[in-house]
C-alpha cells in the first residue's frame, strides 16, 4: 500500500488555463466497445431505464503537473460521440480539484459521488485502459481502484479544508482554556471527602449481629451496632451521615452523580468549574471503593459577570473529545436536544477568602457559601446580576432571605441606600429582628407592613404567618377590620373546627366576603366579617350566587371601573316591554358576565364593553321574551340615545327571529326619546363620532371575522347590525 498524499494550503487552479489543456477524446476501441454493449430495459419508479453492462469509460493523462480525467457515457459513445461528458482536473501540488460538465458547460466543485452520472460511479462496470489506470494511481500514489482513489482524494481534501477552517475556532477555544488555573493540590482528597456527598458503611452479615463495618469516609473498619440494610445512620468515628449496606445483598454499588464546584480567578473575572463525582464499589472488594470524577463544564465570567459557557464533549469535526464553547445538551425524545441545567452541590471553600479580596469582593458569595449547605455558583451570580442587593443581604448574614432569592428566584421591592435597613424599607431595629430570626421574604414583608402601618406585630405572629406562607397582601381584604393577631387566632380556631388548611381558609374567607358584599351585606359588621362558621356560611352563599368565579371576576372589574354600579342604577329608564318582548337593564356586573357565559359570545371576555360603559359611550342591555325574563335571548349594545350598535344571541349569531324583534326595538327607541335628558343626547353625539371613527379604522385595516362569519369584514357586520334612531338631531335641538 502506498502512502497517502499530504495536504497543505489549498491553491485554486485557474479555469482559463485548464481549458487550454489538451482535451482527451475517446479512442476507436472505446467507441467500438460501447456500440457492442446492448442495454437492458429495467423498470424504475414507473419509468423505463436502459442499463449498460459497462456504464462508464475513463481516460487519464498528466499535463503540466495536472491530472486530467475524462469520463465518457456509454449511450453517447454508442452514437459515435467522442467528446467527454465530464472532466475532472486534479492538481496534487496545489491540493485542489475541479470538474467541468461539458454538456451544461458549467464548472463544479462537487465530489464524484455528487456528480450526475447516468448509472452512477458504482452502478455498473467501468472501462479504463492500463495506461490511464497506472497514470491515476501513480499520480495519487495509491494502488486503490481508480474511482476510489479519485473520490478519496476529493473527500480527504474536503475534510482537511473543513479541519483548517474549524482550527481557527478551536485555536480560540484552546487559547481561552489555556489560561484556566490548575487544580488545587488537595483537590483529589477534597472531592473524595467533601464533593462526594454519599457515604456508606459496608458490613458482612453475622447471625449474632455484625459489630464491624467498613466506612467509605473513614476508609477503615469502624464499630457498628445492629445495622440493617439501607438503614441510614451516623458513623461513630467520623460522625458523617452514612447508609448501611449488607455485602451479601448486592454485587455492586454505583451512586448517582453528585455535583461539585471550584471557583477560581480568571483574568479580571472568574471561572466556575463544574465537576461530576460518583462512587463505584464491587462487593467482592468493598474495602477498595473507586471515586470517579470528571470536569464537565466551565463558566467564564468577565468583570461585569457576563457569562460564557464551555463544556467537555465530542467534537464531530475533529472526531475527538475536547473543550467546546456552547451549551451542554442531551438527546431527549425523538431527536430533540434539551439543555442540561446546573445543580446545587458542594463548593470548594479553601480559596474563597483569597478571592474575597479580589474578584469576589463585591459579591457576598463567600459569606453565602459559609451558611448555605449546597450552592450553585452560577445561580448565585445570575441572581446577583438581577438583584444587586443580594451582596448586602449575604454579607449581613440574612441567609434564609438570600437563599430564597437565589434558590427560589423570589423578588421583592427595594431601593438604593447606604444602610441596608433603608434599602429594605425597614429600620435598624427591625433589621436586627430579621437577622436574629433568620427570616425570609415572608418575614421581611411583615416587617415592612409593620413599619408602614406604624404598629407592632409580635415575633410569634410573624413566625406563624411565615410558617403558613401568608404575606400581608393575602390579607388585604380583612386588613381594615382585624389585626394580624386576631387573624391568626380566628384562622386557627376555624381550622381546628373544620379541619381545613390555614392557606385554604384564607381563600375561602376572601371568597365569602366578596360574595357577601355582592349580596348587599355590610361586610364592616363583625357579625359578617368574623362569622362563627366560616366554611358553612361560604358554602351557603356559593349555593345562592352559583358561580363564585363570576363573583370574583365582577369584583375585579368593578375595582378597575368603579363607576359601573352607579351606571347600572341609571339604566332603569331604558327598560321597556310589550306583550311579546322586554328590554331589561343589568343590575350588576355579574348579570353581564352570566349573560355572556350562557350565550357564549364575547361580551364576558372583552373588557372594552365595560370601559365603554364607564365612559358612557355605550351600554349593555338585554332583550328578553315577555314572561321569560330569566332566559337570555339577545344581548344589545346601545348608545345613550337608543341607537343599537349590536344585537347578538348564541355564539355571536343573529337568527331569523331578529327581524320580528326589530319592530319592537323601533318602538322602544321612539318611546325612549321622551325619557332622555340633554346630557344623554350630548353623550350620544360623542358616541356616534367615536363609532364612525372606529368603523373607518376597521375598514382601513380590513379586519375580518372568522368562525360563523367566514372571513367577512368586521366593519360590514357592524354596519348591518346598526339601528340608528331617526330624528335624533331634531329632538336634541
Amino acid at each position: 500500500m502506498c502512502s497517502s498524499p499530504s495536504f497543505g494550503k489549498r491553491v485554486r487552479m485557474k479555469k482559463k488555463q485548464l481549458l487550454e489543456l489538451k482535451r482527451l477524446t475517446a479512442t476507436d476501441e472505446m467507441v467500438q466497445l460501447a456500440k457492442e454493449d446492448i442495454p437492458v430495459q429495467k423498470q424504475k419508479f414507473g419509468s423505463v431505464e436502459y442499463v449498460y453492462k459497462c456504464g462508464l469509460y475513463i481516460m487519464a493523462e498528466v499535463e503540466r503537473e495536472i491530472l486530467k480525467v475524462a469520463m465518457f457515457f456509454t449511450d453517447h459513445l454508442a452514437l459515435s460521440g467522442r467528446e467527454p461528458m465530464y472532466s475532472l482536473f486534479i492538481n496534487r501540488g496545489k491540493n485542489d480539484f475541479i470538474g467541468y460538465d461539458h454538456l451544461c458547460r458549467k464548472w463544479t466543485t462537487a465530489t464524484l459521488n455528487r456528480v450526475k452520472i447516468p448509472q452512477g460511479i458504482y452502478g455498473s462496470e467501468k472501462y479504463c485502459d492500463e495506461a490511464s489506470t497506472r497514470c491515476i494511481q501513480e499520480y495519487l500514489e495509491t494502488d486503490k481502484d481508480i474511482l476510489d482513489a479519485l473520490l478519496d482524494f476529493q473527500l480527504n481534501l474536503r475534510r482537511q479544508n473543513v479541519l483548517q477552517r474549524h482550527k481557527v475556532i478551536t485555536d480560540q477555544w484552546d487559547l481561552v482554556m489555556r489560561d484556566v488555573p490548575k487544580l488545587p493540590r488537595e483537590w483529589e482528597r477534597w472531592i473524595k471527602k467533601v464533593g462526594l456527598r454519599q457515604n456508606f458503611i459496608f458490613y458482612e452479615y453475622s447471625r449474632n449481629g455484625a459489630t464491624q463495618g467498613y466506612c467509605t469516609w473513614c476508609e477503615k473498619e469502624v464499630p457498628i451496632k445492629n445495622p440493617k440494610h439501607n438503614q441510614k445512620g451516623i458513623c461513630s468515628c467520623c460522625h458523617h451521615k452514612i447508609q448501611y449496606k449488607s455485602v451479601g445483598k448486592m454485587k455492586k454499588l454505583v451512586t448517582d452523580e453528585d455535583t461539585a464546584y471550584l471557583v477560581q480567578r480568571y483574568g479580571d473575572g472568574l471561572v466556575v468549574r463544574e465537576f461530576m463525582v460518583k462512587l463505584m464499589v464491587k462487593m467482592s472488594s468493598y474495602k477498595n471503593p473507586m471515586c470517579q470524577w470528571h470536569e464537565r463544564r466551565r463558566f467564564l465570567y468577565d468583570g461585569g459577570f457576563n457569562e460564557t459557557e464551555y463544556y467537555y464533549g465530542y467534537d464531530r469535526t475533529t472526531e475527538t473529545d475536547r473543550w467546546k464553547e456552547g451549551k451542554l445538551t442531551v438527546m431527549w425524545g425523538s431527536g430533540w436536544r434539551i439543555y442540561v441545567p446546573t445543580a446545587r452541590g458542594q463548593v470548594y471553600k479553601r480559596n474563597l477568602s483569597r478571592l474575597n479580596s479580589t474578584v469576589l469582593r463585591k459579591t457576598g458569595f463567600p459569606e453565602y457559601v459559609k451558611q448555605a449547605a449546597l450552592v450553585n455558583p452560577c445561580e448565585y451570580i445570575e441572581s446577583l446580576h438581577g438583584q444587586p442587593i443580594l451582596e448586602k443581604i449575604s454579607k449581613a448574614g440574612l441567609t434564609q432571605l438570600a437563599m430564597e432569592m437565589v434558590n427560589g428566584d423570589k423578588r421583592f421591592d427595594y431601593r438604593t441606600a447606604k444602610v441596608l435597613g433603608k434599602s429594605l424599607f425597614i429600620d435598624q431595629s427591625r433589621l436586627k429582628r430579621l437577622r436574629e430570626k433568620n427570616g425570609g421574604i415572608h418575614y421581611l414583608k411583615w416587617l415592612q407592613f409593620e413599619k408602614q402601618q406604624d404598629t407592632v406585630i409580635t415575633d410569634e405572629v410573624i413566625d406563624w404567618m411565615q410558617k403558613q406562607m401568608i404575606v400581608p397582601e393575602n390579607l388585604s381584604f380583612i386588613r381594615n377590620y382585624m389585626s394580624a393577631r386576631q387573624v391568626k387566632n380566628y384562622l386557627e380556631r376555624q381550622s381546628g373546627e373544620n379541619g381545613e388548611k390555614i392557606k385554604d381558609l384564607v381563600t375561602i374567607w376572601e371568597d365569602y366576603l366578596i360574595m357577601a358584599k355582592r349580596m348587599g351585606k355590610d361586610i364592616s359588621d363583625p357579625i359578617v366579617y368574623r362569622t362563627r362558621y366560616l366554611v358553612k356560611r361560604h358554602n351557603e352563599l356559593a349555593r345562592i350566587v352559583g358561580d363564585k368565579g363570576i363573583i370574583r371576576e365582577a369584583e375585579e372589574i368593578e375595582r378597575k371601573y368603579p363607576m359601573l354600579p352607579g351606571i347600572y342604577e341609571s339604566l332603569k329608564k331604558y327598560e321597556y316591554s310589550d306583550k311579546e318582548y322586554r328590554i331589561v337593564a343589568p343590575r350588576k356586573t355579574e348579570d353581564i358576565l352570566l349573560e355572556g357565559e350562557r350565550l357564549q359570545h364575547c361580551i364576558h371576555r372583552n373588557e372594552r364593553y365595560f370601559e365603554r360603559m364607564e365612559e358612557k359611550e355605550s351600554y349593555i342591555l338585554f332583550l328578553r321574551k315577555a314572561g321569560n325574563d330569566s332566559e337570555p335571548y339577545y344581548t344589545l349594545e346601545v348608545e345613550p340615545n337608543g341607537t343599537v350598535r349590536q344585537k347578538r344571541t348564541f355564539y355571536n349569531r343573529q337568527n331569523a327571529d331578529i327581524d320580528q324583534a326589530e319592530k319592537f326595538l323601533q318602538e322602544w327607541q321612539k318611546q325612549l326619546q321622551r325619557k332622555l335628558c340633554r346630557e344623554d343626547y350630548e353623550l350620544a353625539k360623542l358616541s356616534k363620532e367615536l363609532r364612525l371613527k372606529e368603523m373607518e379604522e376597521l375598514q382601513r385595516k380590513q379586519v375580518r371575522l372568522n368562525g360563523n362569519f367566514n372571513g367577512r369584514l368586521l366593519a360590514d357586520v357592524l354596519a348591518e347590525d346598526l339601528m340608528e334612531v331617526a330624528g335624533t338631531e331634531l329632538i336634541a335641538a
